[in-house]
């Protein structure tokens, strides 16, 4: 380490020790409610929306997905890069979170209202590439920056796991709201109304977490990392690939097995679609109180073994609904379901955070943008994994859409809300084995 290095080291503890208004939890953790409500409706019914309803092929909806995540792939670093870089009197994050919020609550309510004039095969293809990309993107700027703050504001480790906690169980809340409540809303209002409601609802609540926020002034003065010397670091790192390809594939199971549930209802139970709401409500309400008994596990074994115990129990509560033939029965499978997602969900962020911890003690930068967005560059390559599900979708049970299903629509639902996910998970879990940290009972 040069002098430099270390006379900033040395300057910036001496900062630390200045005591500073710190951010309370619960505010901060509204923030994952708030991003949250509106995320898991395009999870759940955005795929559901224009190929369903308004009939684009799943193969059509595959190949947008391939070209978004090209752009993913351009400006999730972008945008951690410059967050990492901003200095104002007001922070490094928190002017990116204000930008953000007017423009994806624009986009994202014309992502859900095609107008009419549009709803042509070739425009409604143009129109659902240009706002679903242009959605995304402003949806990565609002949680890249929204989670590079974790570290930072929640040093100390126990702290940290019951912060994380509080913010996770948070985010199952925004999941009963974004996906349960959402087909009884959409089967009422419509879908144009229903985004309009979830993303003004979400954004409230992310402004609170937005305005409760204190930077630790030591970062906001710390050196900017250049661009070259951040992406060498993170491509660099064993822990990091590690991580976000064992992510990669649960983010890509969860997709899955979140825009099935409305194909499983309609097409396995013979249901209506308002009827996803028990399914998913079993699924996430179960997740609440999982997520407690997860930081016991956490507290007990470390961060790194729940977590790896957590992608296990995820990828063996996926096989029961295969067999599901009740809504019943499907809820009570939805439970299992809700614990594993409980498990992997209070773990991962931890896992990232030892992982930037580790690079800020090596380096004494502080870079958590361009990991945070590292990280969401990989989950976003996950909608490859889910292209390519759907085009086996298509391939296997000859699956289009609504007015052309196939001759068993009911069995290709089971796979993939069951099939496909356990062996994604299977993969998640083997790769898990990769990640090392020095000291791996420490959560």
């Amino acid at each position: 380490m040069s002098k430099e290095r270390i006379h900033r080291r040395d300057k910036i503890s001496t900062i630390n020790s200045i005591s500073y208004r710190k951010t309370h939890p619960f505010p901060y953790a509204l923030g994952m409610l708030g991003i949250t409500i509106p995320g898991q409706m395009i999870g759940a019914y955005l795929v559901f929306f224009y190929n369903d309803v308004l009939g684009i092929s799943l193969t059509m909806i595959s190949l947008i997905t391939v070209f978004a995540t090209i752009w993913d792939a351009i400006n999730d670093p972008l945008f951690g890069y410059f967050s990492d870089r901003t200095r104002t009197k007001i922070g490094r994050r928190k002017p990116w979170m204000l930008i953000s919020v007017p423009l994806y609550c624009i986009s994202y309510i014309f992502l859900f209202s095609p107008p009419l004039s549009v709803r042509k095969v070739f425009l409604l293809v143009v129109y659902f590439a240009i706002f679903s990309m242009f959605t995304e993107t402003l949806s990565t700027i609002a949680s890249v920056n929204y989670h590079s703050l974790f570290p930072e504001l929640f040093i100390d480790s126990k702290i940290r796991t019951r912060s994380n906690a509080l913010r996770q169980a948070f985010q199952f809340v925004g999941l009963i709201v974004g996906v349960t409540l959402a087909p009884i809303l959409i089967e009422r209002y419509g879908y144009s109304i229903t985004a309009t409601f979830m993303i003004l609802i979400g954004m409230f609540f992310y402004l609170i977490a937005v305005f409760s926020i204190h930077e630790r002034p030591e970062y906001i003065e710390s050196e900017a990392p250049t661009l070259k010397e951040s992406l060498k670091a993170v491509m660099a790192n064993k822990n990091f690939w590690a991580v976000s390809l064992t992510n990669f594939f649960y983010q890509a199971s969860l997709a899955i097995l979140l825009l099935s549930i409305p194909y499983f209802i309609k097409y396995t139970l013979g249901l209506s679609e308002a009827n996803a709401a028990y399914l998913t409500g079993a699924v996430f309400i179960t997740a609440i109180p999982a997520m407690y008994l997860w930081v016991k596990v956490i507290d007990k074994l470390g961060a790194l073994t729940a977590w790896r115990t957590s992608l296990l129990f995820l990828g063996i509560a996926v096989i029961p609904i295969f067999s599901a033939k009740s809504l019943v029965f499907s809820m009570i499978a939805g439970v299992l379901i809700g614990v594993g997602i409980a498990g992997v969900t209070a773990n991962i962020d931890l896992i990232y955070a030892k992982v930037i911890d580790a690079d800020a003690k090596a380096s004494n930068l502080r870079r958590e943008g361009i990991y945070f967005s590292g990280f969401q560059f990989i989950i976003h390559f996950s909608g490859l994994a889910k292209s390519l599900v759907l085009l086996l979708v298509t391939l296997i049970f000859g699956f289009v859409d609504g007015n052309n299903p196939g001759e068993h629509p009911d069995l290709a639902a089971r796979f993939m809300i069951s099939v496909f996910p356990a062996l994604l998970m299977a993969v998640s879990f083997i790769i898990s084995f990769f990640v090392r940290f020095k000291e791996e009972k420490q959560a």
